[in-house]
């Protein structure tokens, strides 16, 4: 499985850079229903804020600036998107979990670059025929590359905010 696991990927004052902007009030989060983004059938009711930053290989932010750190030391190509999303502890009784909503970013060959902007639970986990095979635990400036063919969730936080930069990248990372 190809997976790398990178701990302080970018300087502390980087990091706490990229908490003042993304906790800032004025950052412009918006709200979504459900973060699992499925089928009506499947909607699990798990509501969360994003930040698109990147949209079709679009600048779609100003704060872009303040995140590119985390990635360009790996690569120089093009983003073909770039997500933030912010997850708040839930009542698991009430909205489940997102063990059950593997998933692909995409559809074709990419490399995801996934950013742990604070520490918190709601581990990502990587996936195999439907068994879990991974758990990666969020740990602030923590980033962990994947192949984009792997199938991942991330559990719902049940006691910290989880907040991550998703970075879908066209190149494909030497392992």
């Amino acid at each position: 499985m190809k997976i790398k696991i990178i701990d302080n990927c970018i300087s502390l004052n980087q990091q706490k850079s990229i908490i003042n902007t993304l906790s800032h009030n004025t950052f412009p989060w918006f709200y979504q229903s459900d973060i699992t983004d499925l089928p009506k059938t499947k909607n699990q009711s798990r509501p969360a804020l994003s930040h698109y930053f990147v949209v079709d290989k679009n600048n779609n932010s100003e704060h872009i600036d303040v995140i590119m750190p985390i990635i360009i030391p790996h690569t120089k190509n093009s983003i073909i998107q770039c997500r933030s999303f912010l997850q708040f502890p839930l009542n698991l009784k009430k909205y489940g979990t997102d063990d059950d909503s593997p998933h692909r970013d995409l559809s074709f060959p990419h490399t995801v670059y996934l950013y742990y902007v604070v520490t918190s639970d709601g581990d990502t986990l990587f996936l195999k025929d439907s068994k879990v095979i991974k758990k990666i635990t969020p740990k602030q400036g923590r980033l962990v590359i994947f192949d984009g063919d792997i199938e991942h969730t991330a559990q719902q936080p049940q006691d910290e905010v989880r907040c991550v930069i998703n970075f879908d990248i066209h190149e494909q990372y030497e392992f």
